[in-house]
């Protein structure tokens, strides 16, 4: 009963570790991603600055395209965002969740059953201590109830199967 306990508080740490885990990768993965798009994003800032800069001197088109490039570099950096915040964990993350869900009603299960076998346990031990209260209290009657009573009730069922057989 104890051993089961045991086991199923294992299991329950091991399903708390998994989840964990898990959730720690999809952390580590989507820190990643929101550190490159702001690596991105910081390079369209540095475009976008020298594209001003140039902007400002003359109007000749190799500005337009630096603007442009950095346009589209914080284009991509807005999809890595976006790409980075719908990350959730896989199916994986469910499987272990029920994993976590039955351990715990493993134990809770574990735990009633132990409850009832300390309770009736417990009920063993009054029920001892009133037979031997009775006792040291009125001796003789407690002699007629446990041994007195059943020693006559069974001479008279043997003298009645006597007569029964004669």
């Amino acid at each position: 009963m104890i051993d089961n306990l045991l086991r199923d508080l294992q299991v329950l740490r091991k399903a708390d570790f998994l989840i964990g885990r898990i959730w720690f990768g999809v952390i580590a993965r989507q820190f990643a991603l929101f550190a490159f798009a702001g690596l991105i994003a910081v390079f369209g800032l540095g475009m976008a600055n020298v594209a001003g800069f140039y902007a400002l001197q003359s109007s000749v088109s190799v500005v337009w395209a630096a603007a442009i490039i950095a346009i589209v570099d914080f284009i991509i950096a807005i999809i890595v965002l976006l790409l980075a915040a719908t990350r959730r964990p896989g199916p994986e993350i469910e499987l272990a969740l029920d994993v976590r869900k039955m351990a715990i009603e493993a134990i809770q299960t574990d735990a009633r059953d132990l409850k009832l076998t300390i309770d009736s346990f417990g009920q063993g031990i009054r029920d001892a201590k009133a037979s031997v209260v009775g006792l040291v209290q009125n001796p003789l009657d407690i002699a007629a109830q446990k041994v007195l009573i059943p020693a006559a009730l069974s001479v008279l069922r043997g003298l009645r199967s006597k007569k029964e057989h004669a």
